[in-house]
């Protein structure tokens, strides 16, 4: 991913701002940084070795501009969508009924 490695700064739904080279993120938003300067609102910043951060109490990353997103984030492979299935289970109960009752008759 694109931000590992960065300088990114980690804004909380608490007032918690988090600065620090991010080294992981997983696929539920957790975050993973090292050399971090953790700053609480209206207290002194305190500095961390490494931190990790749940995803849920993040609002938003600050990342730096020096970042080209416009060519990270280009989609390498199209995604390709998954074909339907043609007969469901909805179309073999109709043609049963059908099938019943023209045997009936």
């Amino acid at each position: 991913m694109f931000i590992i490695g960065t300088l990114c700064q980690i804004s909380c739904h608490r007032l918690t701002i988090f600065c620090g080279h991010a080294t992981g993120v997983d696929i539920s938003m957790n975050t993973h940084l090292k050399t971090v300067k953790l700053t609480l609102k209206g207290k002194n910043p305190v500095t961390l070795d490494h931190l990790s951060v749940r995803g849920n109490n993040i609002r938003y990353y600050i990342l730096p501009d020096s970042l080209n997103l416009e060519t990270l984030l280009v989609e390498e492979t199209p995604r390709v969508k998954p074909k339907k299935p043609t007969a469901g289970i909805c179309d073999i109960y109709k043609t049963t009924l059908i099938h019943t009752r023209v045997s009936l008759q």
